[in-house]
């Protein structure tokens, strides 16, 4: 879960997107709406973890860069979200696909089989990069 460090709520694709000031932080699009202020005739954003002011774009806040990375996390959660408490399949569940439950490492890999040392020491020395 992707959240604003303001708000806590989490980013969305409509408006709490994730919006990038010119400092390098990132807010919520309704968040930053909030602190777009006027000051000599200029409309600025304050940055609230640094203070560095961001020139607010003509068309508003909704016109600032998106944080790319922020938005492709909350857009493939979106799209392929995480099953976090996934029940156990029992015997009264209908139909004839049931899971199979792994409960034990398969045969045939990685039963103490030892790869050999691509670098094997001498036995004269501690350990280093040279032996």
């Amino acid at each position: 879960r992707v959240e604003c460090i303001i708000c806590y709520s989490s980013y969305d694709l409509s408006g709490r997107l994730p919006r990038r000031l010119y400092c390098g932080h990132t807010f919520c699009q309704a968040c930053l709406k909030r602190l777009d202020s006027v000051a000599n005739e200029q409309r600025w954003i304050p940055c609230p973890q640094c203070r560095q002011n961001t020139p607010t774009p003509r068309g508003g806040v909704a016109m600032l860069d998106l944080d790319l990375a922020t938005f492709l996390t909350v857009k493939a959660d979106k799209d392929h979200p995480r099953v976090l408490n996934r029940s156990q399949p029992n015997s009264t569940t209908k139909g004839s696909c049931k899971e199979k439950v792994v409960t034990q490492q398969p045969s045939g890999l990685c039963q103490d089989v030892v790869p050999p040392a691509l670098f094997p020491r001498r036995g004269c020395c501690q350990p280093c990069l040279c032996c």
